[in-house]
């Protein structure tokens, strides 16, 4: 617990407000100016992405990602709720809002195809060298003194590096 002085008044503190829009017309200016700045966020991840950016400017572009999603999630429940306030939006607001929801979600279809065809190089790039490896393993002996004729065998070193591999598993 602070030590306070009660010789002199302390102001008090304020609890911190959140910032959102009051009526349906702001929400709706808000959520129209979100929308744009998160399709560019989405478009400039996927980029980012088919560039093969590095690992850290991936997480830079999620982390700045973050806030921008959950202040869209309770705008539009926020502009949803308001049904009232929805239906009596001027027309070039509701087109506008329109054209910035398709955006985003061109946007956001365009982000998950890059993302899927990704993925799927990389599993087909870890198959690959799993398989590699896995051959490289495979040492062939010839057995001799069998009553069978001669065949090869495939025999998996028990120590040393061909028994060694690391995956890396992130994206």
């Amino acid at each position: 617990m602070d030590k306070v002085d009660v010789r002199f008044p302390q102001p008090g503190k304020k609890a911190p407000t959140a910032n959102l829009p009051k009526n349906a017309e702001e929400r709706a200016g808000a959520l129209i100016e979100l929308m744009d700045r998160l399709s560019a966020h989405l478009r400039r991840e996927a980029e980012a992405v088919e560039r093969r950016c590095t690992g850290a400017e991936l997480a830079r572009l999620a982390k700045e990602k973050q806030p921008m999603m959950l202040v869209y999630e309770e705008v539009s429940r926020l502009l949803r709720v308001d049904r009232e306030g929805m239906a009596n939006l001027p027309d070039d607001t509701k087109a506008k809002l329109r054209a910035a929801t398709r955006d985003l979600f061109d946007a956001s279809a365009e982000n998950a195809d890059v993302l899927r065809r990704n993925s799927g190089a990389q599993k087909i790039l870890v198959d690959t060298v799993v398989n590699a490896i896995n051959h490289a393993r495979q040492v062939t002996t010839v057995a001799y003194n069998s009553p069978t004729p001669p065949r090869s065998t495939y025999v998996v070193p028990s120590h040393g590096p061909a028994t060694s591999a690391t995956l890396n598993t992130r994206l």
